[in-house]
């Protein structure tokens, strides 16, 4: 308004000119006025020869408003480049053949026209596409190989590999890379470099299916002339340089998956092994062989290209994006979840252009970026949105869930990216969707491995706070639990009393009269420790301990535990030792079936239990046998320790927490007796439970005069005070006191330093 008022028409000439210009700017560098779609792609890495031009695969799913490819390559200057149409599918795009810009061009633009006939590849054009590896699922005869080279239309299970061989076997084909089951058939388009005129012999393996070569487009027939190695064969005359290889290849359904070393007979499907006019047959390496493998040097490979942006003519966003497979989150007996990892490519578009995908069961996901763990082995559509004002574009991009990138529950980082993935999928339901309860457990198990103290509370407030109802209906009893107790574990530390009120919440939602008094076991510790209303907790405690359930001896050691921080030592002694004599009765007893257990149902014949990682032997709850538990006591009790230390210096605070709970109702006379009231408080203050560290350890060190863990324990209790940055002057005078008797200990100068208020 004010430029307008100072400089009047010029100024709505000046906007409206700069307006104009944002509108059409694209329009004005259009290089093919006829061509409605354009790409840009960046070459990023070159071709080993300049005949092999690059290779591009080019998205459609709507994008191209059913005009069939018709591409016009052209470079930044706007010199055309020869191009050429290989295979298309309207739902999974279109591949293409350009040749090779030259050394100080490292991008181009491929104009989609509807005007002009697209030209297809074929070999008198001059450019040597090579490798490419195309293959089709559901088809196993040798005439459906056959028919891929015809190149042109395919169908969405088609697939299109810039791929020669493997490493070890630079021309060959190891298997089915898609991850689609067989049958399938293989149609390989390769150029290979013949250094000097000559006489090769070339021997073709096949090691499963059928195979067909061609060379230069003449089949060839091989026979037996040597029983060497590679004997079976047949020469061909060449002229130096390229000379063009396609093999056609089935593999039925029994066929062996895998793409390992075919040249050493441990998988592979088909590979290709020659000898050239340079190889001395007098060499010592190939007395046995009459072939060799062609080495990477002598197979010319295709440039390769990247997709940077995709923009529409007339300036309406281009809904247009890149889908790619991420890790696959797999343990056995249970659905592999693959990650599918969305982008959509923004360049080129209006500055407000919105971007929505719609994804399984109408789930709206908003943004440029999307995550979704999807079921493996099977089809999906993806569909985006892209809207500017009153307009819009959609495109659908196939995705079939399949990767080879491993995780490990182990990782924090994999941990964290599953926590977020489900966080996003929670986020894209509305509030109690149905479509919940139809993911699979391994979904569920797969969140309860990926959870640990501290972790993920954005995850499970979604989970709590908006599904839970809908999420409820497909869990098991014990996925339930597990979930509502990490859960817990969280809200206690940061709000007890919000954890009040879903203990209250979780009460009347169950009729399982066990899990009840579990969550009112629960409510009395949390008014022990955070609340610090112990009369109450002493209440519901006694009341637990006298009903004679799996609660009862829990709620007895909580007893100790209050005698213990009134200073009651012989009192405390006697809960913790009812406890443990029923404990050692139990397991002198004869075992009876005791059905699945929590860790059992969830995990079974996991290959990464959640309560035990690799290469930790620390007892769980799951365990169900009596060798399990060694026949010493003293034993025992060294193993639990040293296995919580490990488990926590890990940061594998659940399975701690779990070994610690065993150790607990083994052996509850340890808090008085050994190191477990040590072990337990390092692992509150490593996960920053205060509440819970602190008055256990100024129990110990008041009512414990001798005492091996002693030092350890004033020594972790003043630690405590100074991280938590409660007042020093409540225990100030115990550590008077521990100091008279340590006053010859190392530790001495760590107490005088708190007592001077360093």
């Amino acid at each position: 308004m004010i430029v307008k008022i100072r400089f009047g028409k010029a100024a709505i000439f000046v906007v409206a000119f700069l307006l104009f210009q944002v509108v059409c700017g694209a329009a004005e560098n259009w290089q093919v006025p006829g061509a409605p779609v354009r790409f840009q792609l960046k070459l990023t890495g070159k071709p080993t020869h300049p005949s092999a031009g690059y290779i591009a695969q080019l998205p459609d799913g709507g994008i191209l408003r059913r005009n069939l490819p018709s591409p016009v390559v052209m470079t930044p200057s706007g010199r055309e480049l020869p191009s050429y149409t290989l295979w298309d599918n309207p739902e999974t795009g279109f591949s293409i053949v350009f040749a090779d810009p030259g050394k100080q061009i490292d991008t181009v633009y491929v104009y989609m026209t509807i005007d002009q006939q697209a030209q297809q590849w074929n070999p008198q054009t001059g450019i040597t596409p090579s490798g490419l590896l195309c293959v089709s699922s559901g088809q196993e005869t040798m005439a459906a190989a056959q028919g891929l080279a015809r190149l042109g239309r395919v169908d969405a299970a088609t697939s299109i590999l810039r791929k020669a061989g493997i490493p070890a076997a630079p021309v060959s084909i190891g298997g089915n890379e898609t991850g689609r089951p067989r049958p399938c058939v293989f149609y390989l388009l390769c150029y290979v470099n013949a250094a000097e005129d000559g006489q090769y012999w070339i021997a073709p393996f096949t090691q499963h299916g059928a195979s067909e070569i061609y060379v230069n487009g003449t089949k060839l027939v091989p026979v037996k002339r040597t029983s060497k190695w590679g004997g079976e064969g047949a020469w061909v005359d060449f002229k130096r340089g390229l000379q063009r290889v396609e093999v056609f290849q089935t593999a039925p359904a029994n066929t062996p998956s895998g793409n390992h070393l075919p040249h050493k007979g441990h998988g592979g499907i088909f590979f290709l092994t020659w000898r050239t006019p340079k190889d001395n047959l007098d060499n010592k390496k190939m007395d046995k062989l009459e072939t060799r493998l062609i080495s990477k040097k002598e197979v010319a490979l295709s440039g390769e290209c990247q997709l940077q942006q995709a923009e529409y003519r007339d300036g309406d966003p281009m809904a247009c994006a890149v889908v790619k497979p991420g890790m696959t989150f797999w343990f056995e007996n249970e659905d592999p979840l693959i990650l599918c990892q969305g982008e959509a490519l923004t360049g080129g578009n209006p500055p407000d252009t919105v971007y929505t995908w719609t994804l399984p069961e109408r789930a709206v996901f908003n943004g440029g970026q999307m995550a979704w763990l999807y079921p493996g082995l099977r089809d999906y559509l993806i569909k985006l949105t892209a809207k500017s004002g009153d307009k819009s574009s959609e495109c659908t991009v196939p995705f079939f869930a399949f990767s080879s990138i491993g995780s490990s529950m182990n990782s924090p980082q994999d941990r964290a990216l599953y926590r977020s993935t489900i966080q996003s999928m929670l986020e894209a339901f509305p509030a109690g969707a149905p479509a919940l309860a139809l993911c699979s457990d391994a979904y569920w198990n797969n969140l309860i491995r990926a959870m640990d103290y501290g972790e993920g509370m954005p995850v499970l407030n979604l989970l709590f706070t908006r599904h839970w109802e809908a999420v409820r209906k497909k869990l098991t009893p014990p996925q339930t639990s597990m979930l509502q107790d990490i859960f817990l574990g969280n809200v206690q530390r940061e709000n007890p009393s919000q954890a009040m009120q879903w203990l209250d919440n979780f009460q009347q939602s169950t009729t399982d009269a066990g899990r009840r008094s579990q969550f009112r076991l629960q409510q009395a510790e949390l008014q022990m420790y955070s609340l610090k209303d112990r009369k109450s907790a002493k209440e519901i405690f006694s009341g637990l301990a006298s009903q004679g359930n799996a609660v009862s001896d829990t709620a007895k050691i909580r007893l100790g535990d209050l005698a213990l921080l009134e200073g009651d030592l012989n009192k405390a002694i006697g809960f913790y030792a009812d406890v443990q004599n029923r404990a050692r009765a139990r397991r002198n007893a004869p075992r009876a079936a005791t059905g699945a257990l929590v860790s059992d149902q969830l995990l079974k014949g996991s290959a990464q239990p959640l309560f035990s990682p690799p290469g930790n032997n620390a007892p769980t709850a799951a365990s169900d046998k009596p060798n399990d538990i060694p026949n010493s006591v003293a034993l025992q009790e060294v193993s639990l320790s040293e296995n919580v230390k490990s488990l926590v210096e890990q940061g594998f605070f659940l399975e701690a927490r779990q070994t610690l709970q065993v150790w607990e109702n083994e052996f509850p006379l340890s808090k008085v007796s050994g190191d477990y009231i040590i072990r337990e408080s390092e692992f509150y203050m490593k996960t920053k439970d205060w509440s819970r560290a602190r008055p256990m350890l100024e129990a110990y060190c008041r009512t414990i005069d001798a005492s091996s863990y002693l030092p350890e324990a004033i020594g972790m209790l003043i630690s405590c005070v100074k991280e938590s940055k409660e007042p020093r002057e409540p225990i100030r005078d115990l550590v008077e006191k521990v100091k008279e008797r340590l006053k010859y200990h190392p530790i001495a100068a760590k107490l005088d330093a708190f007592l001077a208020g360093k």
